[in-house]
Formats: structure tokens, C-alpha cells, sequence
């Protein structure tokens, strides 16, 4: 009777960890499948001279706090900036000389129709006090931020350093070893079972 539990509840593990294995593996495809659309994407529209249609930012600097902190990668996209608003978040290159051309993430808080220009929008961070001096054209805008990944550049910062790349490295090269191990304790302890069996019946 309590042999037949221990196996029961090896099957139910057994199950419970098959599922998850799936979801894993659901899961890395999806997001391979992502990040190799993401570069290809990229590498068309830099042929082509333009902005990507969408693109991932990691925030740097708490300007935008408490909305979108620092760390947070925010997903960017391409759109009409005709179709922009106030309120709107948008990501754009910097035109200020200190900056250096770095994409800034700031708010829209008002939209300017300059003569024989065409839009401009002025632009602060939430947690600034002042807006921007820096006056935003539309052929300098990256796109409107559709929404964030709460602390995923501390990732990407990690797995920059060595460190991180070892660890990315090691990990699974560990867990695969772990799995060739007790997959070959398994076959040890099978046919172990299969030999006394064998006697056994021999007897």
C-alpha cells in the first residue's frame, strides 16, 4: 500500500515536472523567437536609413520616476507622430550636445505647430521640476512607449560583465550535466533491478 503512494507520487512528479519543462522550453522559444525578429527588424530598417519599428530602452536615469524607473526597459514603437499627444511618453535622440545623441525617454506635455516646420513638442520628465529646454522635432523621435519591463536592464547589465556571462554559461551547462547524471543513476539502479530479477528467476 505504501508502495503504490511512493509511486503515485513519483508519476505526479514526474508529470508536475514535464509540464514545467514545456512551459520552459514554450517560453525561450517565444522569446528567441523575439529578440531574432527584434535584430532583423533592426538590421532592415538601418539599410534603409530608418528607425526600427519597435525597440527596447533601458532607463538610465530617474527622471521618470515613479512611473518608469531606473532599470526598467521600456518597449518602444513606431508610430505616425501626426497620431502623438500630450501625455504621450516617447522615446527620441537628443539633440543637446551633452547628451551626445542618447535616447531620452520624457513625457509630452504640450505640441507646438511651428511655421514652416511643421510639430514640435515640448517634453519633461515626471519627476523633473522644470521641462526640458531641448524642444523635440518629429524626425528625431524613436517612437511612443507602449509599456515597460520592470528591472529587466539590471539583467542586461549583469549578463554584460564577465561575470554574467559566465554565470549564463555555466548554469546550463550545469543543469544539463545534473540532468546526464541522474538520467544515467536511473539506468544504473534499472539495471541493477533487472539483474537481481534475473537470479532471481534463476534460483
Amino acid at each position: 500500500m505504501e508502495e503504490d503512494k511512493v509511486v503515485k507520487r513519483k508519476k505526479k512528479f514526474k508529470k508536475i515536472s514535464s509540464i514545467v519543462s514545456y512551459i520552459l522550453i514554450i517560453l525561450l522559444m517565444i522569446i528567441a523567437s523575439f529578440f531574432i525578429l527584434y535584430v532583423i527588424c533592426g538590421k532592415i530598417a538601418e539599410k534603409r536609413g530608418e528607425n526600427p519599428p519597435f525597440g527596447l530602452y533601458t532607463i538610465i536615469s530617474p527622471s521618470m520616476t515613479p512611473k518608469i524607473k531606473v532599470y526598467d526597459v521600456v518597449f518602444v514603437k513606431k508610430i505616425n507622430t501626426n497620431d502623438l499627444k500630450v501625455n504621450d511618453v516617447i522615446t527620441f535622440y537628443s539633440t543637446n550636445s551633452f547628451f551626445g545623441g542618447t535616447p531620452i525617454t520624457h513625457r509630452i506635455i504640450e505640441i507646438v505647430d511651428v511655421p514652416d516646420v511643421g510639430k514640435m513638442y515640448r517634453v519633461k520628465g515626471d519627476a523633473n521640476e522644470i521641462a526640458d529646454d531641448e524642444k523635440v522635432y518629429p524626425n528625431n523621435v524613436i517612437g511612443k512607449v507602449m509599456f515597460k519591463i520592470p528591472q529587466l536592464g539590471r539583467l542586461q547589465y549583469f549578463l554584460a560583465s564577465r561575470t554574467g556571462w559566465l554565470v549564463a554559461i555555466l548554469i546550463p551547462a550545469l543543469v544539463i550535466i545534473g540532468y546526464d547524471i541522474y538520467k544515467l543513476i536511473r539506468l544504473i539502479k534499472l539495471k541493477n533491478k533487472l539483474n537481481e530479477l534475473s537470479e532471481n528467476s534463476l534460483q
